[in-house]
């Protein structure tokens, strides 16, 4: 779980970067709403994905190795599940 995740311009390089510099590679994250620059920047990434809370499924959540939830998906899940 990380506070936010986020890339300062949608620009797939510097997204690649900090996910090398996190040691991640078959990566899916899950944030309460989505960054416009994040989606754009993991299009052309091979085993990464992006997903807001509402289409967070099952199947998504085994297919990669790593899943990054930022705090606020948490408090999204948490009040879905109650």
């Amino acid at each position: 779980m990380v506070e936010s995740f986020s890339v300062e311009a949608p620009k797939t390089k510097l997204l690649a970067q900090k996910l090398k510099q996190m040691g991640l590679t078959s990566t899916l994250v899950i944030t309460d709403d989505l960054d416009q620059n994040l989606l754009l920047s993991s299009r052309n990434l091979i085993n990464f994905h992006v997903l807001d809370v509402n289409h967070a499924d099952p199947v998504s959540l085994i297919r990669f190795d790593n899943v990054i939830l930022t705090k606020k998906a948490v408090a999204r899940f948490e009040e879905i599940l109650k």
